[in-house]
């Protein structure tokens, strides 16, 4: 990757474009951050600064909480203005606002504390490279496009540029009043200021609007609305802990700021930005698990457009073959000119078994047997996917190889090149059968096989029950490792299982397929000082000669991956384990900006300084990392829905010494809704229902039931 370190950045996105910047709030002229408005994976602006006669502001504050607008409060250093007269440090205000909906709109507001009149010149510098995502992270393009020659009005600078790719794109920046001095590059404001005196200036910046001036609205205000609507239509959650309601509260907008259409109009779940803005067939089908106890319409939508870009054809290009689910779809110019495969890219070995597991989870919570009718055409393409081309030995497991020239070498999550490693330190090769990959595949078949029974696909149904059935003997007995009292991550190409301690078998708790005599030490393994951080569980152990905990997939800790696990240690009843990774995440989310979870972060040991090792270069946000709170609060609370039978069934609850009281309002449940109230009273936790529509039945059980 070209860059190297985005930590200080600011990040704020609407509806596919994103505004990152330094601290400041600028985008500095040849910046190795990979800063800049980006839009569908194009840099739209390469520099954006704002200079006060000639020198940087006095940066008082500067946030971007919010998700979609971010704020600097400047004041100026002791300066000369433009009639020569001294003015005192801190005696003018500056305040810059921006938000970003369709376009990014800013608002300049300086005021002028001097006991007499002063001129300002505020300088805005801009520029427009129009690099790719992947020019950006150090891809080597086999050559560039043409980038325009920047036209002027006088109200407004315009950037064009034709793609490789055949496509046109431009930057349009508009000013609300004609600037004292404008060319390609700069706008120059001279401002009078009498005392106490405050002036705007508004700039607009739209992304392929044909030149056109963008309207003139509240657009802070008209976001901020939506954000209300959206929160307002989720599961709301209260506790005691005023802390740990704003690390969920931060989950949520962080989901809701990753919404997205793409050019078609089709919403979509991005899954993570800078680097991933776009539809990823594995991150959406887990976010959208993570969330069902929330917001269950983010699956329906997902399970929708994955199913509209299945695969029809075996194209090794794009490692695409009929009845798969993508790895990813971009619109990028190189994806879209053909130089890279992203349009869409096929390389997942576990895309469609997630598919067809969310489907399942989703009829769980919803009992929703129109759209099962609906996908029944995917499904059975999907099945069909798993055990035709997705068995590529023919061994009953689902493995992987690549195909395409510039696909991935590793094709589960963790598919960084160097993350599939033996005990030994070596690289594991091809075709790899991953762990959790089988535990997908196992539940997928278990849970959907009642479902499609009911919609009278009763041979299909019954073809799912024998795979499963035969998978999870052979699965217990080959991937067990009797020595390390463990799970392997994988097996290679020869089948010798790869018998490195990682997080991979933990998926398999989440998905049931782990036979219940190996649960404890399986649980037992997780929790041991090499693989548990006090921040998390690393992705690998730190015994490993691999092991770095800033490796990407190495040694580090992932959110979403220690979520799973958590509800992997609900599954078999390992509550006190579960809250141990429920505190080690909340206590790192309350220690970064905003309470925010990035990607992932690092591995270190947890030490008396209490603040977790930043990953350099990990999404803020991520989708599945924002979705990691929801499904651990789902597990702490143990809601297991059983919606076509009209139940809700609560398991064994126990909440975490840190919260005493939580209240779930509105947690839907097929076509009816409950309101529960927990209370922690010493070890034990005691729910009380106090609201029941749609004839929904509460029924507290003791463990999970078996499959």
């Amino acid at each position: 990757m070209g860059i190297e370190d985005i930590r200080d950045a600011l990040i704020i996105r609407e509806r596919g474009s994103a505004l990152i910047t330094d601290g400041a709030g600028n985008i500095v002229p040849g910046n190795t951050q990979g800063y800049g408005l980006y839009h569908a994976d194009t840099r739209h602006l390469s520099v954006y600064r704002l200079t006060l006669n000639g020198t940087a502001p006095v940066m008082l504050l500067s946030t971007a909480e919010l998700g979609y607008a971010m704020e600097q409060v400047m004041t100026n250093p002791a300066i000369v203005t433009p009639e020569g007269r001294r003015i005192g440090q801190s005696s003018t205000e500056i305040r810059r606002q921006r938000a970003v909906s369709d376009i990014v709109e800013e608002h300049l507001r300086i005021t002028n504390f001097n006991p007499f009149p002063i001129t300002l010149e505020l300088l805005y510098e801009f520029d427009a490279d129009f690099a790719d995502i992947f020019d950006v992270r150090g891809y080597d393009r086999s050559g560039p496009g043409t980038v325009h020659r920047p036209a002027l009005r006088e109200h407004a600078i315009l950037y064009a540029y034709s793609g490789v790719d055949g496509r046109e794109r431009t930057t349009r920046i508009d000013f609300d009043r004609t600037p004292d001095r404008i060319d390609a590059h700069s706008a120059l404001f001279r401002v009078r200021l009498e005392r106490r005196e405050t002036v705007t200036l508004t700039t607009r910046i739209s992304v392929n609007n044909e030149g056109k001036r963008a309207p003139r609205v509240d657009r802070l205000d008209a976001v901020a609305q939506q954000y209300r609507r959206w929160i307002d239509g989720c599961t709301e959650v209260f506790t005691d802990n005023e802390f740990f309601n704003r690390v969920l509260a931060r989950s949520l907008r962080d989901i809701r700021m990753l919404s997205s259409e793409n050019e078609e109009g089709q919403w979509f779940l991005a899954a993570g930005t800078p680097w991933f803005d776009a539809l990823f067939g594995r991150d959406s089908c887990i976010v959208s698990m993570q969330m069902l106890a929330y917001r269950p319409e983010l699956a329906r939508n997902t399970l929708r457009l994955l199913a509209k870009w299945q695969g029809t054809e075996v194209d090794h290009a794009r490692d695409e073959e009929p009845g798969k689910i993508l790895h990813e779809l971009r619109f990028d110019e190189l994806s879209q000119g053909g130089e890279l495969p992203y349009n869409p890219y096929y390389g997942s070995i576990d895309s469609t078994p997630l598919f067809l597991m969310l489907l399942a989870r989703y009829y769980e919570w919803t009992a929703d047997l129109r759209l099962v009718r609906e996908l029944l055409p995917a499904v059975r393409a999907a099945v069909e996917w798993m055990e035709v081309f997705g068995d590529t030995t023919g061994s009953g497991y689902l493995d992987y190889e690549k195909r395409s020239a510039k696909g991935l070498v590793n094709q589960g999550w963790k598919d960084s090149w160097d993350a599939v490693v033996h005990a030994n330190g070596a690289l594991a090769h091809p075709p790899i059968a991953l762990a959790e990959v089988q535990g997908y595949a196992y539940f997928a078949r278990v849970h959907l096989a009642p479902v499609l029974e009911k919609v009278g696909e009763t041979k299909l149904a019954a073809r799912m029950r024998r795979e499963a059935r035969r998978l999870r003997q052979r699965f217990n007995a080959e991937f067990w490792l009797a020595n390390r009292h463990y799970y392997a991550m994988a097996l290679d190409g020869d089948r010798a299982p790869v018998e490195s301690t990682t997080t991979n078998p933990a998926h398999c708790l989440w998905t049931e397929i782990i036979d219940p005599a190996h649960a404890a030490e399986t649980v037992g393994r997780l929790m041991e000082n090499d693989m548990f951080s006090g921040w998390g569980l690393r992705t690998l152990s730190g015994g490993s000669p691999r092991f770095n905990p800033i490796g990407y997939h190495l040694g580090s800790v992932w959110p979403h991956d220690n979520s799973i696990a958590a509800m992997g240690f609900k599954t078999y009843g390992f509550e006190d384990e579960l809250n141990e990774v429920a505190t080690a995440l909340f206590d790192a989310a309350a220690s970064f900006p905003y309470f925010r979870l990035p990607e992932l972060f690092g591995g270190e040991m947890r030490t008396a300084h209490h603040a977790p090792v930043p990953y350099p270069v990990a999404c803020r946000p991520q989708a599945w990392a924002a979705g990691a709170f929801p499904l651990i609060t789902q597990a702490i609370l143990g809601l297991k829905p059983e919606a076509p039978e009209k139940r809700l069934r609560i398991v064994n609850p126990k909440l975490p010494y840190w919260l005493n009281s939580v209240q779930v309002r509105n947690l839907r449940v097929g076509g009816g809704s409950v309101t529960l109230q927990y209370r922690r009273d010493g070890n034990d936790t005691r729910v009380e229902i106090q609201d029941e529509s749609g004839g929904v039945d509460v029924v507290i059980s003791s463990r999970w039931p078996a499959v």
